[in-house]
């Protein structure tokens, strides 16, 4: 034990020190008057430490995370649903080429090339997140505490909160109605427009049973045929197509306008064929 916690035992804080060693020094023999101590000036209180937090300057928002989510039947295989799609699009008063080949287009990215029918979630560097989801993860810092907790659901309700009718983070639905199907519609209030559309004699169906539209082909088709009727997207050019589906005519115009090039091609040779 070092000196100074030997001492400290003895006399408390180090403010005390003084006055501990003028009593030793100064004790009183038997029959002297005692003597007043001096007084003890108190030491400051230390300035607290703060944390840096980047650039911005700002203090770390409070992060209240919600891991709940319910389990969720397997996304179905867009690859092999692609002519579910075409069928009840045309079913459904989408025949003319131009419209299904935009609406395949959009698919074909929306999709990732035909391979996920269901948002992941799985974003690999806080600056992607801030800056696709700017409103709720402000900072980069506060994108890097979601990233930390590696859970795609706290991801998804932050990112996802108060917007296109969810919730607030603490309700669940941004997991709940992310991204699914086809054209990958997102929020509770697209799911209850869409919803809405396809059934009008069952209207919160995609509210109440959101993983229809990721897990079953035929209602994820229906649903996104509905999303082209609500923007009436009917006849309209590739470009307004994807500001339709999207909400921004750049968001991969070119790679969805190319994809939609492809998708004619494809049905002009089926034509010819079922000839």
């Amino acid at each position: 034990m070092r000196l100074r916690e030997l001492l400290a035992e003895d006399i408390g804080p180090p403010e005390n020190l003084g006055g501990w060693i003028y009593d030793l020094l100064n004790k009183p023999k038997q029959g002297d008057t005692p003597q007043p101590k001096p007084t003890t000036i108190p030491r400051p209180a230390p300035i607290p430490a703060v944390t840096p937090v980047g650039q911005s300057g700002t203090p770390a928002q409070k992060i209240t995370p919600n891991l709940n989510a319910k389990a969720e039947p397997a996304p179905f295989n867009p690859a092999s649903a692609k002519p579910t799609l075409q069928s009840v699009a045309q079913r459904l008063g989408l025949t003319a080429k131009n419209d299904l080949a935009n609406l395949l287009g959009q698919a074909t990215v929306e999709t990732q090339q035909w391979s996920s029918a269901v948002e992941q979630m799985a974003y690999k560097t806080a600056d992607r997140v801030h800056r696709v989801f700017t409103t709720n993860f402000p900072t980069v810092q506060l994108a890097q505490q979601y990233l930390d907790l590696n859970s795609p659901v706290a991801l998804a309700n932050r990112a996802y909160a108060n917007v296109n009718g969810n919730g607030d983070e603490a309700s669940g639905d941004g997991w709940r109605y992310r991204g699914r199907g086809f054209l990958m519609i997102s929020g509770r209030g697209n799911y209850s427009a869409v919803g809405k559309q396809a059934h009008p004699e069952n209207p919160d169906i995609y509210v109440k049973n959101p993983e229809l539209i990721s897990s079953n082909p035929i209602e994820s088709a229906k649903a996104s045929v509905a999303w082209f009727h609500i923007k009436n997207l009917k006849g309209k050019s590739s470009k307004a197509v994807t500001m339709g589906v999207n909400g921004s005519a750049g968001l991969k115009a070119g790679e969805r306008e190319k994809a939609a090039k492809i998708a004619q091609r494809e049905l002009q040779v089926k034509k010819h064929k079922s000839k």
